[in-house]
């Protein structure tokens, strides 16, 4: 999306009629860099209405003392599984994998500040040591040393009160022994950098604060490279543009600054990490999801990022007078926090991926996910987010409960997030299928479990299932092309498309209606697609007209079968198919006469279990539909 110079001024003048202060302290030095914050119009009015929005909130009840309840399931589920050198192997393949070790250091070295759980004294100072000598020795397990330093100097704040100076002066020797140049994948000089070296900027600029080294020289050069990596919106370009790795560099960006860095970037990067924290607020789903999107989503750590950024930025406003903020994001942090609560194993591990089949069959992971490191690493950032939580921050509504607002994010990420009162919609108009379909991916309403419909369905898959999707599916479009084959808006990748056209028509709490154009290399004789949004507190309908010399015209809608676990109740009746589960109900209706609906009746592999579809056919060139979230309006 685009503002004018005008509607960015204006939106300032708004902020300072309502009496909510400068919206970014360092906008003035990111605005020479990157152009204005494209959405703040929509903060600024979000925190014009958020007093009256607020009525009515119901609180999560979550406190500090849950991210401890997590990180002890966690830590202690693996801490069996800590060989007698100090590192922690898979319980599914024995060996170490990536940062497991690092991680569960900064998992108990946190329980142990907190008091919570003093057996884990023993287990985290092993685990301390041989992560530190391994770093240092350039043995750091699968070549992740790039992980471990910030981890580890995390976790020697955190224990250096509470072992004794010569237990911490063992692993603090090796940790002086670190050569950065050396060490770490990635490097400064390099071709290509990605979030890697931030996470690794991060730690030096920790260890080098602590005088355990002088890095100060690498930090910088490596932040000279990264600034580049921003967009307008804050958010961080990591390759092929995954939502997940957009956030979790954004996440130690903000360590970094929030640890003292005052290096020649940091007031760019400072508008930056807030620029994308509210950016990360108007994504996030009603359930705490952050949006779905490339490599690594539906992974339990998307949310640990997105608790840690929240309550950082609660805090950071909160000491800045703005109690209004700081507490949609403690609200945001909250609901990241009761998303992960929903996966919990009865071991006290998590399902690392947001489906309930067993993690021995590695559905939905990626080749590089493992069942200690992604369960460790959520826990090691639940750790960060309880170092940097206060309770003194109440709850106040944040745009997850509000709604109100649509945008787009172009050309980079290649999404379209529709939200009225409760729902959210996420669209990617041009998909790395290797990870998702294009089109309508998530429909999120809080009374409806949110795998429901959650993500799509690609036969390109590059994550692991238990076969290749036969088909491609997402809410959206297909139609009958001039060969007689059947082809479908979901099957394009984002190299086949232009840049889609995005238009809002009208946003209200209760009512958010737009519109998406997309054109480009359209098989099947398609030339251009229209597709409309209008989304409201319990439904969202929509509509799509196909151009060109095509046939029939249908509209797919996917339904997920089961999680692995908890399977769903999908019926075809009175011209609708509707699906209840988990005490949710939704109804997919065909809109308009001589539609035919049917149930595709396949079983196709994807993140979240396996999925079907309701198909809707007509024989001209446009169709429409509702979503109904509860029971049919009468």
């Amino acid at each position: 999306m685009t503002w004018t110079r005008r509607d960015f001024l204006s939106s300032l003048a708004a902020s300072a009629t309502v009496g909510i202060g400068p919206l970014l302290p360092s906008e003035d030095d990111a605005s020479r860099r990157l152009g204005e914050f494209p959405l703040a119009p929509h903060v600024t009015r979000f925190r014009a209405d958020q007093p009256l929005q607020g009525t009515g909130l119901k609180p999560t009840g979550l406190t500090r003392e849950e991210y401890l309840r997590l990180i002890q399931g966690i830590g202690g589920f693996f801490a069996q599984f800590q060989d007698e050198r100090g590192a922690i192997l898979d319980p599914y393949d024995k060996k170490e994998r990536q940062y497991s070790t690092p991680a569960f250091a900064l998992a108990g070295a946190v329980l142990l500040l907190s008091g919570r759980a003093p057996e884990f004294l023993a287990p985290a100072v092993r685990a301390m040591r041989a992560a530190c000598a391994d770093l240092a020795d350039g043995k750091a397990a699968e070549g992740h040393a790039d992980f471990f330093i910030a981890l580890l100097m995390h976790a020697d704040q955190a224990l250096g009160g509470i072992t004794s100076e010569a237990v911490a002066a063992l692993w603090r020797r090796d940790l002086a022994r670190v050569v950065p140049e050396r060490i770490y994948r990635y490097q400064p000089g390099g071709q290509q950098l990605n979030n890697w070296n931030l996470v690794a900027a991060a730690g030096e600029w920790l260890r080098t604060r602590g005088r355990l080294g002088g890095s100060r020289r690498w930090v910088d050069q490596s932040l000279d490279r990264q600034v580049e990596h921003f967009t307008p919106a804050g958010m961080y370009r990591d390759p092929a543009d995954p939502m997940a790795y957009d956030h979790f560099a954004r996440l130690w960006v903000l360590d970094l600054i929030e640890e003292g860095y005052r290096g020649r970037h940091a007031k760019f990067l400072d508008a930056c990490v807030e620029r994308g924290a509210w950016t990360s607020l108007f994504m996030q789903s009603p359930w705490g999801e952050l949006p779905c999107g490339g490599r690594t989503a539906h992974h339990q750590w998307n949310e640990a990022a997105e608790a840690a950024t929240f309550e950082t930025l609660a805090r950071r406003l909160a000491r800045r007078g703005d109690q209004a903020a700081a507490g949609a994001f403690k609200r945001a942090a909250r609901l990241s926090l009761r998303s992960i609560r929903r996966w919990v194993r009865p071991t006290g591990d998590l399902w690392i991926v947001k489906n309930r089949l067993d993690p021995g069959l590695r559905h939905g992971y990626e080749t590089y996910s493992f069942h200690s490191q992604y369960n460790l690493l959520t826990a090691a950032l639940l750790a960060i987010a309880w170092l940097r939580a206060d309770d003194r921050i109440a709850e106040a509504s944040c745009p997850a409960d509000t709604g109100g607002f649509a945008f787009s994010l172009q050309p980079a990420f290649h999404k379209v997030f529709v939200t009225a009162l409760g729902v959210l919609v996420e669209i990617d108009t041009g998909a790395d299928v290797h990870y998702n379909p294009t089109g309508i991916l998530r429909v999120h309403h809080q009374e409806l479990p949110p795998e429901t419909l959650s993500d799509g369905v690609t036969t390109d898959c590059s994550y692991q299932l238990p076969s290749k999707p036969t088909r491609s599916l997402a809410l959206g479009p297909e139609w009958r092309g001039n060969d007689g084959s059947w082809h479908g808006l979901a099957e394009h990748a984002g190299s086949d498309l232009d840049s889609a056209d995005f238009h809002l028509i009208a946003a209200s709490r209760e009512s958010v209606e737009a519109e998406i154009a997309y054109r480009g290399r359209l098989r099947g004789g398609a030339t251009g697609i229209r597709e409309h949004v209008r989304v409201t507190p319990r439904t969202v309908e929509v509509g799509h007209s196909v151009e060109g010399e095509i046939g029939a015209v249908r509209q797919t809608c996917p339904l997920l079968v089961t999680d692995g676990d908890r399977k769903s109740l999908i019926a075809l009746r009175d011209s609708a198919v509707e699906l209840s589960r988990d005490g949710g109900r939704i109804t997919y209706e065909p809109l308009g006469d001589g539609v035919h609906l049917t149930r595709l009746d396949v079983v196709e592999p994807c993140r979240n279990g396996f999925m079907d579809a309701a198909c809707a056919e007509t024989p001209g060139r446009a169709i429409r539909s509702r979503l109904t979230i509860g029971h049919k309006p009468v």
